[in-house]
């Protein structure tokens, strides 16, 4: 919706919604402050064919509102790794993202005017060997010109990192490479601004 101030813009909240309808929740349902938690892993059973395909059919609507929804990229990426054979536990992580978008279905980012800024800034972290079954690191990050948020992204490193210093390393150089092709995209429009990392 372009307003009086500048943009705004919102995720369908029909897709949280479907996705919270699905798992059975409904208004007195347990709402959470956050979409997923850290759990060690333990050996629990698969989920049977029916739950098996619910399970990747809800996934995959939450992996396209993620999209949109910065709050859910690094939730629903955790999901997603799992959709080849879910779990039970995996069916308890979808839960918990129902219960937090139970709360929070509708999400809408703002672009309000503002002054050109100097620089394109980009924030980076590591999540050194947060899979406990891979061993592989998580790099997260979020692009902002100004105070409008561009671009944020939450993948695993396709490497093993060593050490937390190397996970860092990885998460910088993955955050340069966003800020340069954002950057370049800018030169296109004539919009020349350093990069900020940190």
């Amino acid at each position: 919706e372009w307003t009086a101030n500048g943009i705004s813009y919102e995720a369908d909240q029909r897709h949280a919604e479907i996705i919270v309808q699905s798992l059975g929740l409904n208004s007195t349902s347990k709402q959470v402050n956050t979409p997923s938690q850290k759990l060690a892993k333990q050996p629990d059973h698969p989920l049977s064919d029916e739950d098996s395909t619910q399970y990747r059919a809800l996934v995959a609507r939450a992996n396209y509102l993620a999209q949109d929804r910065a709050d859910m990229g690094f939730a629903v990426k955790e999901l997603c790794r799992t959709m080849s054979k879910p779990h039970q536990s995996d069916w308890e992580s979808l839960k918990r993202l129902g219960r937090y978008l139970l709360g929070k279905t509708r999400v809408v980012t703002r672009y309000d005017y503002q002054s050109m800024p100097e620089s394109v800034d980009v924030t980076v972290d590591a999540d050194f060997a947060g899979c406990p079954t891979t061993r592989k690191s998580t790099n997260g990050g979020i692009v902002k010109i100004g105070d409008h948020c561009i671009k944020t992204w939450s993948s695993n490193q396709a490497v093993i990192a060593l050490s937390s210093g190397e996970a860092e390393f990885y998460s910088m150089v993955k955050g340069a490479s966003n800020a340069m092709g954002i950057s370049g995209i800018l030169d296109d429009l004539g919009v020349n601004l350093a990069i900020s990392l940190s």
